[in-house]
Protein backbone atom coordinates (compact mmCIF):
# COMPACT_ATOMS: atom_id res chain seq x y z
CA UNK A 1 0.00 0.00 0.00
CA UNK A 2 1.38 3.38 -1.03
CA UNK A 3 -0.29 6.29 0.79
CA UNK A 4 0.16 9.88 -0.36
CA UNK A 5 -0.80 12.70 2.04
CA UNK A 6 -1.38 16.12 0.50
CA UNK A 7 -0.95 18.73 3.21
CA UNK A 8 -2.57 22.03 2.20
CA UNK A 9 -1.78 23.95 5.38
CA UNK A 10 0.10 27.18 4.73
CA UNK A 11 2.19 26.29 7.79
CA UNK A 12 3.58 23.21 6.06
CA UNK A 13 5.75 21.11 8.36
CA UNK A 14 5.15 23.51 11.27
CA UNK A 15 1.38 23.14 11.49
CA UNK A 16 -0.99 20.95 13.47
CA UNK A 17 -2.22 19.37 10.25
CA UNK A 18 1.25 17.95 9.58
CA UNK A 19 1.47 16.80 13.20
CA UNK A 20 -1.68 14.72 12.75
CA UNK A 21 -0.52 13.37 9.39
CA UNK A 22 2.55 12.08 11.22
CA UNK A 23 0.28 10.23 13.65
CA UNK A 24 -1.53 8.60 10.74
CA UNK A 25 1.76 7.71 9.09
CA UNK A 26 3.10 6.14 12.31
CA UNK A 27 0.28 3.61 12.23
CA UNK A 28 0.40 3.13 8.46
CA UNK A 29 4.15 2.47 8.42
CA UNK A 30 3.83 -0.04 11.25
CA UNK A 31 1.29 -1.86 9.06
CA UNK A 32 3.78 -1.93 6.19
CA UNK A 33 2.63 1.02 4.09
CA UNK A 34 4.92 3.21 2.01
CA UNK A 35 4.00 6.78 3.02
CA UNK A 36 4.81 10.03 1.24
CA UNK A 37 4.00 13.62 2.16
CA UNK A 38 3.53 16.63 -0.10
CA UNK A 39 3.38 20.12 1.42
CA UNK A 40 1.57 22.30 -1.09
CA UNK A 41 2.94 25.40 0.62
CA UNK A 42 6.41 24.45 -0.66
CA UNK A 43 5.31 24.10 -4.29
CA UNK A 44 4.51 26.41 -7.16
CA UNK A 45 0.99 25.63 -8.37
CA UNK A 46 -0.76 28.34 -10.36
CA UNK A 47 -4.48 28.89 -10.62
CA UNK A 48 -6.46 27.52 -13.54
CA UNK A 49 -7.49 30.50 -15.68
CA UNK A 50 -10.02 28.57 -17.80
CA UNK A 51 -8.18 29.44 -21.01
CA UNK A 52 -9.30 26.14 -22.62
CA UNK A 53 -5.94 25.67 -24.35
CA UNK A 54 -5.60 22.20 -22.80
CA UNK A 55 -8.75 21.13 -24.66
CA UNK A 56 -7.54 22.19 -28.11
CA UNK A 57 -6.20 19.69 -30.64
CA UNK A 58 -2.68 21.13 -30.71
CA UNK A 59 -2.26 21.26 -26.89
CA UNK A 60 -4.64 18.49 -25.80
CA UNK A 61 -4.27 17.71 -22.05
CA UNK A 62 -1.28 20.05 -21.83
CA UNK A 63 -1.49 23.01 -19.47
CA UNK A 64 0.00 26.38 -20.36
CA UNK A 65 1.36 26.70 -16.81
CA UNK A 66 4.82 25.28 -16.23
CA UNK A 67 4.70 24.52 -12.52
CA UNK A 68 4.47 21.66 -10.01
CA UNK A 69 0.89 20.55 -10.67
CA UNK A 70 1.81 17.77 -13.10
CA UNK A 71 4.37 16.42 -10.63
CA UNK A 72 1.72 16.19 -7.90
CA UNK A 73 -0.68 14.43 -10.26
CA UNK A 74 2.01 11.91 -11.17
CA UNK A 75 2.42 11.11 -7.49
CA UNK A 76 -1.35 10.79 -7.11
CA UNK A 77 -1.44 8.34 -10.03
CA UNK A 78 1.29 6.25 -8.38
CA UNK A 79 -0.45 6.14 -4.98
CA UNK A 80 -2.95 3.52 -3.84
CA UNK A 81 -4.70 5.88 -1.44
CA UNK A 82 -4.65 9.66 -0.96
CA UNK A 83 -5.11 11.67 2.23
CA UNK A 84 -6.42 15.18 1.56
CA UNK A 85 -5.43 17.23 4.62
CA UNK A 86 -6.57 20.78 5.18
CA UNK A 87 -7.16 23.32 7.95
CA UNK A 88 -10.45 25.21 7.92
CA UNK A 89 -10.10 28.67 6.41
CA UNK A 90 -13.31 30.74 6.53
CA UNK A 91 -15.48 27.60 6.65
CA UNK A 92 -13.76 26.04 3.64
CA UNK A 93 -10.64 24.15 2.63
CA UNK A 94 -7.28 25.77 2.12
CA UNK A 95 -7.00 27.67 -1.17
CA UNK A 96 -3.86 25.64 -1.87
CA UNK A 97 -5.92 22.46 -2.07
CA UNK A 98 -8.74 24.12 -3.98
CA UNK A 99 -6.31 25.41 -6.61
CA UNK A 100 -4.77 21.95 -7.01
CA UNK A 101 -8.21 20.44 -7.60
CA UNK A 102 -9.24 23.14 -10.05
CA UNK A 103 -6.16 22.30 -12.08
CA UNK A 104 -7.64 18.82 -12.70
CA UNK A 105 -9.07 20.54 -15.76
CA UNK A 106 -6.04 19.90 -17.96
CA UNK A 107 -6.10 16.18 -17.14
CA UNK A 108 -9.72 15.72 -18.23
CA UNK A 109 -11.49 15.38 -21.56
CA UNK A 110 -14.17 18.03 -21.16
CA UNK A 111 -16.08 17.13 -24.32
CA UNK A 112 -16.70 13.54 -23.15
CA UNK A 113 -19.59 12.88 -20.74
CA UNK A 114 -20.82 9.75 -19.01
CA UNK A 115 -22.71 8.55 -15.95
CA UNK A 116 -20.95 7.82 -12.68
CA UNK A 117 -21.60 4.61 -10.74
CA UNK A 118 -23.96 6.57 -8.50
CA UNK A 119 -25.98 7.73 -11.51
CA UNK A 120 -24.64 11.27 -11.79
CA UNK A 121 -23.94 12.80 -15.21
CA UNK A 122 -20.42 14.23 -15.41
CA UNK A 123 -17.60 14.89 -17.86
CA UNK A 124 -14.61 12.62 -18.28
CA UNK A 125 -11.91 12.62 -15.59
CA UNK A 126 -8.53 10.94 -15.29
CA UNK A 127 -9.55 8.09 -13.00
CA UNK A 128 -5.90 7.42 -12.10
CA UNK A 129 -6.01 10.78 -10.27
CA UNK A 130 -9.62 11.50 -9.41
CA UNK A 131 -10.98 8.04 -8.67
CA UNK A 132 -8.37 6.93 -6.15
CA UNK A 133 -9.62 5.87 -2.70
CA UNK A 134 -9.10 8.76 -0.31
CA UNK A 135 -9.40 9.89 3.27
CA UNK A 136 -9.87 13.43 4.55
CA UNK A 137 -8.16 15.10 7.51
CA UNK A 138 -9.60 18.43 8.68
CA UNK A 139 -8.20 20.62 11.47
CA UNK A 140 -9.58 23.73 13.14
CA UNK A 141 -9.51 25.56 16.45
CA UNK A 142 -13.25 26.17 16.70
CA UNK A 143 -15.42 23.74 18.65
CA UNK A 144 -18.60 24.22 16.60
CA UNK A 145 -19.76 21.30 14.44
CA UNK A 146 -20.72 23.71 11.65
CA UNK A 147 -17.13 24.96 11.19
CA UNK A 148 -15.82 22.07 9.00
CA UNK A 149 -19.20 21.09 7.54
CA UNK A 150 -18.74 22.58 4.06
CA UNK A 151 -15.47 20.64 3.62
CA UNK A 152 -17.15 17.43 4.76
CA UNK A 153 -20.00 17.99 2.29
CA UNK A 154 -17.54 18.83 -0.50
CA UNK A 155 -15.64 15.58 -0.22
CA UNK A 156 -18.80 13.49 0.03
CA UNK A 157 -19.95 15.03 -3.25
CA UNK A 158 -16.43 14.65 -4.70
CA UNK A 159 -16.58 10.93 -3.88
CA UNK A 160 -19.84 10.50 -5.81
CA UNK A 161 -18.85 12.46 -8.89
CA UNK A 162 -15.36 10.98 -9.11
CA UNK A 163 -16.36 7.38 -8.33
CA UNK A 164 -13.74 7.52 -5.59
CA UNK A 165 -14.07 5.47 -2.40
CA UNK A 166 -14.23 7.67 0.70
CA UNK A 167 -12.16 5.81 3.30
CA UNK A 168 -12.96 8.09 6.24
CA UNK A 169 -13.20 11.70 7.37
CA UNK A 170 -11.08 12.76 10.34
CA UNK A 171 -12.02 16.05 11.99
CA UNK A 172 -9.89 17.44 14.79
CA UNK A 173 -11.37 20.52 16.39
CA UNK A 174 -10.06 22.54 19.36
CA UNK A 175 -6.42 22.38 18.29
CA UNK A 176 -5.53 25.51 20.23
CA UNK A 177 -6.74 23.94 23.48
CA UNK A 178 -4.03 21.25 23.28
CA UNK A 179 -1.32 23.51 21.88
CA UNK A 180 -1.32 22.02 18.37
CA UNK A 181 0.94 19.20 19.49
CA UNK A 182 3.64 21.58 20.73
CA UNK A 183 2.63 22.26 24.32
CA UNK A 184 2.57 19.16 26.57
CA UNK A 185 1.33 21.25 29.48
CA UNK A 186 -1.87 22.00 27.54
CA UNK A 187 -2.30 18.37 26.52
CA UNK A 188 -2.11 17.42 30.19
CA UNK A 189 -5.31 19.38 30.78
CA UNK A 190 -7.09 17.24 28.21
CA UNK A 191 -6.01 13.61 28.74
CA UNK A 192 -8.55 12.50 26.12
CA UNK A 193 -6.18 13.80 23.45
CA UNK A 194 -3.84 10.86 24.06
CA UNK A 195 -6.58 8.41 23.11
CA UNK A 196 -7.39 10.58 20.08
CA UNK A 197 -3.79 10.46 18.91
CA UNK A 198 -3.77 6.71 19.42
CA UNK A 199 -6.92 6.53 17.28
CA UNK A 200 -5.06 8.40 14.53
CA UNK A 201 -2.33 5.79 14.59
CA UNK A 202 -4.98 3.08 14.47
CA UNK A 203 -6.64 4.86 11.55
CA UNK A 204 -3.34 4.87 9.68
CA UNK A 205 -2.92 1.17 10.32
CA UNK A 206 -6.42 0.45 9.02
CA UNK A 207 -5.87 2.52 5.90
CA UNK A 208 -2.70 0.56 5.18
CA UNK A 209 -4.23 -2.85 5.88
CA UNK A 210 -7.77 -2.47 4.54
CA UNK A 211 -7.99 0.88 2.78
CA UNK A 212 -10.76 1.98 5.14
CA UNK A 213 -10.97 3.54 8.61
CA UNK A 214 -13.38 1.62 10.83
CA UNK A 215 -16.36 3.47 12.25
CA UNK A 216 -15.33 2.90 15.86
CA UNK A 217 -11.87 4.30 15.12
CA UNK A 218 -13.37 7.40 13.50
CA UNK A 219 -15.58 7.87 16.56
CA UNK A 220 -12.51 7.82 18.83
CA UNK A 221 -10.48 10.09 16.59
CA UNK A 222 -13.28 12.63 16.13
CA UNK A 223 -14.60 12.80 19.67
CA UNK A 224 -14.79 16.36 20.99
CA UNK A 225 -12.36 17.55 23.63
CA UNK A 226 -15.04 19.77 25.09
CA UNK A 227 -18.50 18.33 25.63
CA UNK A 228 -21.06 21.14 25.66
CA UNK A 229 -24.25 20.10 27.49
CA UNK A 230 -27.57 21.14 25.90
CA UNK A 231 -28.24 23.58 28.76
CA UNK A 232 -24.86 25.25 28.18
CA UNK A 233 -25.64 25.62 24.47
CA UNK A 234 -28.87 27.33 25.43
CA UNK A 235 -27.07 29.63 27.89
CA UNK A 236 -24.58 30.64 25.19
CA UNK A 237 -27.37 32.56 23.50
CA UNK A 238 -27.30 35.11 26.31
CA UNK A 239 -25.01 38.12 25.78
CA UNK A 240 -23.33 37.99 29.22
CA UNK A 241 -22.38 34.34 28.67
CA UNK A 242 -21.19 35.06 25.13
CA UNK A 243 -18.89 37.81 26.40
CA UNK A 244 -17.20 35.50 28.87
CA UNK A 245 -16.72 32.75 26.27
CA UNK A 246 -15.34 35.29 23.78
CA UNK A 247 -12.87 36.56 26.37
CA UNK A 248 -11.53 33.11 27.23
CA UNK A 249 -11.28 32.01 23.61
CA UNK A 250 -9.48 35.23 22.67
CA UNK A 251 -6.85 34.55 25.32
CA UNK A 252 -6.40 31.00 24.02
CA UNK A 253 -6.02 32.21 20.41
CA UNK A 254 -3.58 34.96 21.42
CA UNK A 255 -1.32 32.34 22.98
CA UNK A 256 -1.57 30.11 19.91
CA UNK A 257 -0.74 32.94 17.49
CA UNK A 258 2.36 33.94 19.46
CA UNK A 259 3.97 30.51 18.99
Amino acid sequence: MKILAINSSFRGNKGYTKYLIDKLFDGAKEAGADCELINLSELNIKQCIDCQVCQTETHFLQCIHKDDAAMVYDKMRAADLIVFATPVYVFSMSSLLRILMERYYFTCKMSVFSFTKSGLFFHNVDKRICSKPFAVLITCDNTMDETPQSIIDYFKIYSKFMDAKLAGILVRKSGSLVGHGKEPEKEAKYPAILDIYDAYRQAGSELAARGQIERKTLKRANKPLVQIPPLAKLMMRFPFVQKEVEKRFALSMETAIKR
